[in-house]
Parts: structure tokens; sequence; C-alpha cells
């Protein structure tokens, strides 16, 4: 799990970089109870690393999306807002007893900090490889949009994947040689994506990948007419931000953390709107490439989301806490 999702791996190595020995814990059982710092991806897990470090008056630092109000139209129940008082309560303590709390995003620091009573906010967004995520020349460009998302139930919606299947159906219409490949793992909805493609006729031109190697999903953001992701929330958005640094055309929303990610060049649109979807997909498709794009795209990543912005933002929070305590 720590080597195969990318921001928990990326902050690993930073951690490391900076000359901290790293003790990695996936379950309770394996929390060190002798650390100097506890550093904690979501807000959820931090109850049980908290008992350790107030024992021994050590500091917690937490980061993570918070989705204080993410999809509650579409999604109802998954949301800060939507759980029940008990998990509320829960929530709100380790923000206010957090020594740091780290947003990953201007929107979510922005929404949680003007709601809720937040201990030392700071703004750390997710950082990018742009050694690995940038543009080629040396792809041709092939005749398919790309979408990746894992599909569950839950994050296909979330992510707009109906949406852009249904959006897909119109605009092959006009453009009858075009393809959509979506990568992802496989979940309990995939079969619910793959019924929409057969029911919409279009069965033949949409594809499912599953699981692909990250060189794969390079391949395709460089390659592909356009990343289509409109979702629904995003707390920060790492697939869009890989796409728009490896140079791809981006059609997404304007909802949660998106607009901030994919910057001036990013085609938004209502996630709910599939003619919307299908207009952005026939705009890309026939609006002739600049290379120069490309570039753009990939420096408007490396100017907000390096690993040194991110590196620099991890290391002035921890030394900042590292000398205090929780108690």
């Amino acid at each position: 799990m720590f080597d195969k999702i990318e921001f928990y791996r990326v902050d690993i190595m930073l951690l490391r970089e900076m000359g901290h020995e790293v003790i990695l814990a996936g379950s309770p059982s394996m929390i060190d109870k002798t650390a100097d710092l506890y550093y904690c991806w979501w807000w959820g897990h931090a109850p049980y690393v908290f008992p350790w470090a107030w024992l021994r008056g050590k500091p917690v630092v937490i980061t993570g999306a918070f989705d204080y109000a993410t999809c509650r139209e579409e999604l109802p129940g998954t949301c800060y807002l939507d759980r029940p008082i008990w998990q509320k309560l829960i929530l709100a303590g380790m923000l206010r007893i957090a020594s740091a709390n780290l947003f990953i995003s201007q929107y979510e620091y922005s929404e949680v900090t003007s709601h809720l009573k937040v201990r030392k906010p700071t703004l750390v967004p997710l950082a990018i490889d742009l050694e690995k995520y940038a543009p080629s020349s040396n792809i041709a460009k092939g005749d398919y949009f790309f979408a990746v998302a894992l599909s569950t139930r839950e994050n296909a919606i979330r992510k707009g994947l109906p949406q852009t299947i249904r959006a897909f159906a119109r605009f092959l219409a006009d453009y009858p040689q075009t393809e959509l490949k979506i990568a992802g793992k496989t979940g309990e909805y995939t079969e619910n994506l793959k019924a929409l493609a057969r029911e919409l006729c279009i069965e033949e031109k949409v594809e499912f990948l599953g699981m692909v190697s990250e060189e794969e999903k390079i391949r395709h953001y460089r390659q592909c007419i356009g990343y289509v992701q409109p979702s629904l929330y995003e707390g920060f958005g790492l697939a869009i931000a890989e796409a728009v640094a490896s140079g791809a055309r981006i059609i997404t929303s304007d909802r949660g953390a998106v607009p901030e990610v994919a910057g001036p060049d990013g085609i938004i649109v209502d996630p709910n709107d599939i003619e919307a979807i299908a207009t952005a997909m026939r705009t890309v498709i026939e609006t002739p490439m600049d290379g120069r794009e490309n570039v753009m795209r990939h420096h408007w990543i490396k100017d907000r989301y390096s690993y040194d912005k991110r590196r620099s933002g991890l290391e002035k929070v921890v030394n900042s806490v590292a000398v205090t305590t929780v108690r």
C-alpha cells in the first residue's frame, strides 16, 4: 500500500530525504510506541496514534483530504457533514488537538478552516514526479480519450465515469473512429459501467484496461486526444495533475480543488451536463495542437506541485512542531 499509493510513497520518500527514520504502520498494531513524532494520513486514522503521542508528549501531524461537504447531493453520507455525530466529534476533535493540520489544496484549506476550529492549519499541496510526468515529442497522438479511476461505486460516480461514457456516446456519432480507454483497478461497479456502454451500443469503443503500470499510464497521458475526468469532487486531483504535467489536454469540472490543479488551460464543464462534456470532447479533437501547450501545462504543475515545494512545506511544519507537546 505504501509503495503503490502515490501520495503515501512521496511523503515517505520526502521525510526520509529530510533525514528522518520513517517507521510505517498500516494498522493500529504496527504503531511505534517510541516515535518522536507521529505523521498521520487521514483525520479518521489519527485517534489510533493520539494515546501514544499524548502519553509521551509527542507531536502529531495530520494530512489528507478532509472532504467537508463532498458530493452531498450525488453521494449522500460520504462527507463530514453527513457523518454520524460521534464521527463528527472525533474528526473535529482531531483538527483541534493535532500539533499541525496539513491541507493538500487551497480549496480544502479555506473550506475547513472557515467552518471548523483548526489548530495550526497549513497549506502543503501534493507533489508530482516531474521527471516522470512530462511531455514527450517522441509519442504520436492516438485516436482515443483517456480516464483513470478505481471502479468502486462511490469512486466511479465521484470521478464522473457514467457521465463520461454517456458523453462519449454522443461524441462518437460525429467521430466514429475514436475510442475511450478507462484505466484503474476494477471494482464492484465495473460491470455497471460495461452495461452502460452496452446499453448505449458503444461497448466495442470503450475499453476497460484495468490496472496499468505507471509507464503505461504516462504513455496514455501523452498519447490520448484528451484526459477526461468530470469529477463531482476532488480534494486535490492527483490524476488530473499527472495528466496536465504530461502535457495532456484536460476536460474536467469546477468542483472542489479541480480548477486550481487543472489550470487555465483545462476545459471546465458542469460534471452533470452530458452535452457539455461531449461538446468539450469535440472542441479538443477539432482544435489543432500547439507544441508549446505541452510545455506550458508542465510548467503550470512544476511551479505549484513539485517535490521541492512539498518537501519545503513538510520540513517547516515538522521542524515547527518537533519541540511541542500534545498535552
